[in-house]
């Protein structure tokens, strides 16, 4: 057990999870700290997208996940009738990602094999059935009081910085001071989990069935498990609507029990909210500590992945004297547009969904049906974009272009390398990187200018340099480790203009 940590994390799901692996990847001093003792054996975050399908490839657990994960097949918003109001299909094989569009999980099997990558890192120490009673953030490092819940014993642990994974009921959000903004969103659902008995007749899609009696939600998962979301009516209590005979009622036009046991049904509230700030000196929040999002477009885990990929970076290049602490100040001004849109556009979808008034309802599907283009593929602009939005600042060329693919998360491709193929992630491995197109020369005095960052260089030729040609309008990208792409280049005098303009924001 190490005297002092580079890094202390309160909460040990999923994002914790991922942040333990992130930071024992890069030799952090970690130790993590949560009041369960083992993984909690039901569901509940159901979608990952191919974007953090990368964030788990580089932390080397694509392929250990892979067994919890079944490919997403689409997403259909219906009618009352069964008419297809709006759809959104899943392209047949990987997609700019290098891996398919997205996938539905069993989060408890996905828990286990982001449990086990953490189990590589000698630098990390777990401490389950440990609480965190008090924070201690001071200027110079973060004390937590940690209290041994078998026990009651209550112990001191000391680290450079503390990240709060501790979910929407955050103590180091309430800790540090920091408020909520709230979407004005509170809408109680009942969420059924179910494992099935036998083989069914069920979708292979996801289902928003935009009923105004009930509007309802059908999640096919992977394996066994099925998932169903029934809206609230007024009137309806959770008590009531959580015993047997009520949820087996909503469930009858789907299944019986024979066909399948119910492991959990449960009335949540769906919030909107994002934290006005996620940073007090020591100390920064991520994930459900800094937002929350209603479920219907699946993206709020992925939100607190890609919280972590954002941070573990800059704070390495903090950690290792290549940038001040300012730069840990563009995660929230990185981070917050990003999910502010995701929230926006799940909260628009579910203002579709869950529209009660008859009337309405029918003007919002002539509306629809009435569209010319309601089938789109994901990643594809439709009535709700699901395309994940780039960055608008931070740690980006700022001569940028406004709509430039600069801020924008770089393709995937699979390359052939000495016989082998290969991701071009696994090539560039964390790092950053400058990938080059067609043959551009990556001279010595590029070599000198970046020199700093020692990025690895990588020439692309062939198809998929055409394709990334194609994709950039460039000859060249500098990459951020966390895959957006920082800027682009036509020479290699663009490429050394870069270098030192990056050089100056990293030492502000």
């Amino acid at each position: 057990m190490n005297d002092r940590y580079d890094v202390l994390i309160a909460g040990y799901g999923p994002v914790g999870q991922v942040a333990a692996n992130l930071l024992g990847q890069r030799g952090f001093r970690v130790a993590v700290f949560d009041v369960a003792t083992s993984i909690y054996n039901l569901p509940r975050a159901a979608h990952f997208d191919g974007e953090v399908m990368r964030v788990f490839q580089s932390i080397g657990l694509a392929e250990a996940v892979l067994p919890a994960c079944a490919e997403v097949k689409g997403m259909h918003f219906l009618s009352a009738k069964g008419e297809t109001l709006l759809a959104f299909d899943a392209p047949d094989g990987p997609t700019s990602n290098g891996w398919p569009a997205g996938y539905l999980f069993y989060q408890p099997d996905l828990e286990e094999a982001l449990q086990d990558g953490v189990r590589r890192f000698s630098s990390v120490d777990v401490f389950p059935g440990h609480e965190v009673a008090a924070i201690d953030n001071r200027s110079d490092g973060v004390a937590l009081t940690v209290r041994e819940l078998a026990s009651g014993e209550e112990k001191t642990f000391e680290g450079d910085w503390l990240w709060g994974c501790d979910g929407a009921r955050s103590l180091t959000r309430k800790a540090l001071g920091i408020e909520l903004e709230d979407f004005g969103l509170d809408q109680p659902w009942l969420v059924i989990d179910t494992l099935l008995k036998r083989d069914c007749e069920l979708p292979k899609l996801a289902l928003q069935i935009c009923d105004p009696a009930r509007p309802s939600t059908y999640i096919p998962s992977c394996g066994r498990h099925r998932r169903w979301e029934f809206m609230l009516m007024p009137g309806e209590s959770a008590e009531e609507i959580e015993k047997p005979d009520a949820y087996w009622k909503l469930l009858s036009k789907w299944i019986t029990p024979d066909d399948a046991e119910v492991i959990r049904a449960v009335v949540y509230r769906f919030h909107a909210l994002i934290a006005k700030d996620c940073r007090r000196g020591r100390a920064t929040i991520l994930g459900d500590a800094a937002h929350q999002m209603p479920p219907f477009l699946g993206q709020g885990m992925c939100a607190g992945i890609r919280d972590a990929a954002n941070l573990v970076w800059k704070l390495d290049a903090v950690r290792n004297g290549l940038a001040g602490e300012a730069l840990l100040d563009t995660y929230y001004k990185e981070r917050a547009p990003h999910v502010r849109t995701i929230i926006t556009r799940a909260v628009a979808a579910g203002q579709v969904i869950q529209a009660t008034d008859q009337r309405m309802a029918e003007a919002r599907d002539a509306a629809f049906l009435a569209a010319d283009k309601r089938h789109h593929n994901i990643g594809e602009p439709g009535a709700f974009d699901l395309r994940m939005p780039g960055l608008a600042g931070g740690v980006i060329d700022p001569q940028a272009a406004s709509g430039s693919l600069i801020g924008q998360l770089l393709p995937q491709p699979t390359l052939e390398v000495e016989g082998e193929r290969i991701r071009l992630d696994d090539l560039l491995g964390g790092r950053w990187g400058i990938v080059t197109i067609g043959g551009v020369v990556v001279t010595p005095e590029v070599i000198g200018a970046w020199g700093f960052l020692a990025p690895h260089v990588q020439q692309l030729y062939g198809e998929a340099g055409a394709m990334l040609a194609r994709w950039l309008g460039a000859k060249a990208a500098v990459v951020r480790p966390d895959l957006y792409v920082y800027g682009t280049a036509h020479t290699p005098d663009d490429l050394v203009r870069l270098a030192g303009v990056l050089r100056a924001q990293l030492s502000c």
